[in-house]
């Protein structure tokens, strides 16, 4: 492909047909909103889709089309434009719908704030946190991309209704699913990885499949058939993918829809207090099955007694901000920095015993405690408390399931980031985070303030 492009009138038909098809799909949203509609979701599940997780996925054309690449040192200046032209190009292509429903843009923001103002001061210290990082270029470049990827959840949170939502977490899991079992990429040790490179993200992805799609075959009768082959799919994934963290999290996430339910009959406080008490006694039981049975774990979930060694180099991590950045971390993409050699904040830190390098905090808490400080993480911690609150209202309020999604996703991304990372980053941890902090202020206003 690459030395086709290089013959310039190949170069120059490609282009030209480029541009017909960007013409006649900004005339088709612009006379039928329909089209913008289904050609708007279809960009959201691409961007969505290319950022799954964590990390992102690996495979091409996504690795281009990740915005990481707009701070990654070795993002070629070409690789930066392409990306830049690809998604302003979505842009306009959508302009007719979006100076439609971008209306009230700011009374919107101002409302999403005022619902959740810790994650508000949160992404105020976050745009902030290059004056103080050690490395500018990188955090301001690092706080575009995040912006990028906020912008586009907000909109998610003000456009689309909870079972627009449902939908298109429903796809964006299936389509992971059916890829992982058509291209599995098994590592050395026989497990599973999928597009993401390592087995823990696409066992958690695998998690989500399967909580989500059989919950569809109990709701959706006429779809049953389909949902059940599609759980079917994630359940085999997930065995394939040997994480004993995923297979615990799938059974937290399925029963948790029957909890949500009985929840749902409850007054508001005594349902958040169950709720609390139901992410304890998860985390609880995760923690006993991972670390304390020694035989459960070395005979059926091939864990070791330290998480993988997490617990010999989180306290190494927590001492460095400590001694260092304690109130504010060392800014966006600041901490983890192995191109700098013995500038590296992160130097030193590794497993004693195996002398394994961690990447990252695997500990999406921790992360942003290397990044933004006890500062920034106390803001996101009561932002989440904050929004557990809040989607206990909407539970007891709204027609269920859909009315349990808030939590449902909370669970997913709170159990997820204790022994990996992507809380705060590029990855749809945090996108969908700001979805629902949005939805919830929105609709929470929208109860309050009916027209």
């Amino acid at each position: 492909m690459k030395e086709i492009l290089r013959v310039p009138m190949f170069a120059l038909m490609l282009f030209c047909l480029a541009l017909v098809l960007c013409v006649t799909l900004y005339i088709l949203v612009a006379r039928h909103p329909k089209w913008g509609l289904t050609l708007e979701k279809i960009f959201v599940g691409i961007l969505f889709f290319t950022i799954t997780g964590g990390s992102g996925l690996i495979a091409m054309p996504f690795t281009k089309l990740n915005p990481k690449v707009l701070y990654n040192l070795e993002s070629t200046p070409p690789t930066i434009i392409g990306q830049l032209v690809i998604y302003g190009t979505m842009i306009l292509m959508l302009f007719p719908r979006l100076s439609k429903t971008t209306k009230k843009a700011v009374s919107v923001v101002i409302k999403w704030i005022a619902g959740d103002i810790f994650l508000g001061l949160f992404l105020l210290i976050m745009t902030l946190s290059g004056l103080w990082s050690e490395t500018p270029e990188v955090t301001f470049r690092a706080i575009f991309a995040i912006w990028e990827i906020t912008l586009v959840s907000i909109y998610v949170g003000k456009v689309y209704s909870w079972l627009e939502i449902y939908g298109l977490l429903r796809w964006l899991t299936g389509l992971l699913a059916l890829w992982g079992v058509v291209k599995p990429n098994p590592a050395l040790d026989g497990c599973w990885t999928g597009v993401f490179g390592h087995k823990n993200p696409f066992s958690f992805q695998m998690a989500n499949t399967a909580s989500l799609w059989v919950l569809y075959a109990v709701k959706e009768r006429k779809y049953r058939y389909l949902s059940l082959f599609i759980t079917l799919i994630a359940l085999v994934g997930l065995q394939k993918g040997c994480s004993g963290a995923s297979r615990i999290l799938t059974l937290v996430l399925i029963s948790l829809w029957s909890y949500l339910a009985l929840l749902k009959k409850l007054p508001v406080k005594w349902a958040f207090l169950c709720f609390i008490l139901f992410l304890v006694g998860s985390i609880a039981i995760s923690i006993l099955v991972l670390n304390n049975l020694e035989a459960i774990i070395v005979d059926g979930l091939n864990k070791d007694m330290t998480l993988t060694g997490r617990t010999d180099f989180w306290p190494l991590i927590i001492d460095r901000i400590n001694q260092n950045h304690p109130l504010f971390g060392y800014g966006m993409a600041g901490f983890w920095q192995p191109w700098r050699g013995l500038e590296n904040p992160a130097y030193g830190i590794l497993v004693a015993k195996s002398g394994f390098v961690p990447p990252h905090s695997h500990n999406g808490f921790i992360d942003i405690l290397c990044e933004l400080g006890w500062v920034g993480l106390s803001l996101f911690v009561l932002s989440f408390f904050n929004n557990i609150f809040r989607g206990i209202k909407y539970l007891v309020k709204e027609s269920f399931p859909e009315s349990g999604l808030p939590l449902y996703l909370l669970t997913f991304t709170l159990m997820t980031n204790l022994t990996e990372g992507g809380l705060f980053g590029i990855g749809t941890y945090w996108c969908w985070y700001v979805v629902l902090s949005v939805k919830l202020s929105l609709d929470r206003t929208a109860k309050d303030n009916p027209q």
